[in-house]
């Protein structure tokens, strides 16, 4: 197994440029991508890739391109990233949009952030071209942005075309947007230094040969990872369609993955009978990184007694590419563990505080939400948190989720979830708030093809966990209804549940 190693320091990284080009160095004679066409799966060397992004940047310095605000929009594949490195070793500014945007919000946003040219690919160009875009906005396939890999020609270090200035690393070298999962998505920036801080890593100190990259690269638990992963001297496989996942465990054999607690819940299903990493599914999966809500420990002596290390990743898209990551035990199987040597942490009136130098430099046209957020290079992630005595943190709700009754008392709904989790009928559940009593809304975790005496059976199993649930708590937090819905809660393309998505369902 390739063993993991800093292959280079972030401050001797001068700029995003720098830095592509110093992995080109490091990462010679390897191979870099993995991705599947039908069953068949291509491998890409460093070589082709790298030569693709100097090829790609020459091209976008050639229309004119330099320094604009490029929009990138599609599926995960080879051309995305290499548009993405390019516009960013272009001292362009990448803004990345989510591939399921309708025509109508990807006019929005780009009228936001003032785009002046977008990449889109063949799952996208309806949208794209839809879209009540101004006239001055170029509209460019990413399979025809001078990078398409089927060109045999690279531009080398000796042909390249000199560019005039080096990108500033201070300055705005990205934007993305955050999920939205209970109101309006704010348009994150994030400078070269910011990106190099969280690419340049060495929080993740597990050995690992090749990682599944299932989340969308539009986010930024999508490309940091990607970019931390080629950092560390890995490979990366590509997942460009969810709906094939199983198939690139089987035929890419990637040795780590990372997921929200969603995703672990279809893998655990298949992993029940799977051997030892998952062999007798012929897998090859050591490492489970979960992340972007609350982990599922209920499946976590599972995991471990299928040799599979289970890490519990926490960070926010405003705190950058540097965040937690921890090993989940069972002694703590809540814990987001202790602060990276990156990263200085302080609880303030019960909230998590985060500084690095990955922290966002604010809101694009939101100077009044940045100044809530923002002072003094600390971001107040809108967590709250707990320390035990020996350092380890726990979170324990998100201040604006906070259930506030009419007698004053403070309900964490998220601190209700992770209690009924345990409760293996409940695959989904969000705890609200009605006439001032405790609700919850349950998605039930029926079989395939169950009849309606099972449902009935399984239901009633967990309004006896919530029974059970209501006789350890005060009467405050106690459930006082359970609505039952037929239906998955509505997510972001990341995999959270969009809260202001459930109106509740059958009671």
């Amino acid at each position: 197994m390739r063993r993991v190693r800093r292959l280079i320091e972030a401050k001797n990284v001068k700029n995003m440029r720098h830095l592509l080009d110093l992995l080109e160095k490091e990462l010679a004679g390897r191979n870099v991508i993995r991705y599947m066409t039908g069953t068949k799966v291509i491998n890409i060397s460093t070589e082709q890739f790298f030569g693709q992004i100097r090829q790609c940047s020459c091209w976008l310095k050639a229309q004119g391109l330099v320094g604009k605000r490029i929009g990138i929009i599609g599926k995960n594949c080879c051309e995305w990233l290499v548009s993405f490195c390019a516009v960013l070793r272009a001292g362009s500014v990448a803004v990345l949009l989510d591939r399921e945007l309708n025509s109508e919000m990807i006019g929005e946003l780009t009228e936001r952030v003032e785009l002046d040219a977008i990449f889109y690919d063949r799952s996208t160009e309806e949208a794209v071209s839809q879209a009540m875009l101004p006239e001055t906005i170029r509209k460019i396939s990413i399979e025809n942005n001078g990078s398409a890999f089927e060109s045999k020609s690279q531009v080398t270090e000796n042909d390249e075309i000199p560019f005039e200035s080096e990108p500033k690393p201070e300055e705005l070298a990205c934007i993305f947007f955050t999920s939205g999962t209970t109101d309006k998505s704010k348009a994150v920036m994030m400078s070269g230094r910011g990106l190099i801080a969280g690419i340049c890593s060495g929080i993740n100190k597990w050995k690992f040969e090749a990682l599944l990259a299932v989340l969308p690269f539009h986010h930024l638990a999508g490309f940091s990872p990607v970019l931390n992963a080629l950092y560390l001297g890995a490979e990366v496989c590509l997942a460009d369609e969810l709906k094939y996942f199983f198939r690139y465990l089987e035929c890419m054999k990637p040795d780590y993955v990372l997921l929200v607690p969603s995703m672990l819940r279809m893998l655990a299903r298949k992993l029940q009978n799977g051997g030892e990493n998952g062999r007798r599914l012929g897998w090859n999966l050591r490492i489970i990184h979960c992340g972007g809500a609350p982990f599922c420990s209920e499946l976590l002596q599972m995991l471990l007694e299928r040799k599979i290390t289970v890490l519990q990743g926490f960070g926010a898209s405003e705190a950058g590419g540097i965040g937690f990551l921890c090993e989940m035990t069972l002694e703590r199987p809540d814990t987001i563990g202790k602060p990276p040597a990156e990263m200085e942490v302080r609880i303030e009136d019960g909230e998590l505080l985060l500084r690095s130098e990955a922290v966002m430099m604010g809101y694009y046209g939101d100077e009044e939400a940045t100044k809530e957020v923002l002072k003094d290079g600390w971001y107040a992630t809108g967590d709250l948190c707990r320390a035990d005595d020996e350092g380890y943190l726990y979170l324990t709700g998100r201040r604006k989720n906070l259930i506030i009754l009419s007698n004053g008392e403070n309900v964490s709904p998220e601190a209700i979830e992770a209690k009924l989790h345990a409760c293996k009928e409940i695959s989904e559940i969000l705890v609200g708030v009605e006439q001032n009593l405790i609700t919850a809304t349950i998605f039930p975790c029926f079989p395939q093809d169950s009849s309606e005496k099972e449902k009935c059976e399984i239901r009633d199993r967990i309004g006896k966990a919530v029974a059970q649930y209501n006789g350890q708590v005060p009467i405050y937090k106690q459930i006082q209804k359970v609505h039952f819905t037929e239906q998955t809660f509505a997510k972001t393309t990341a995999g959270k549940m969009i809260r202001r998505s459930v109106t509740g369902g059958d009671s």
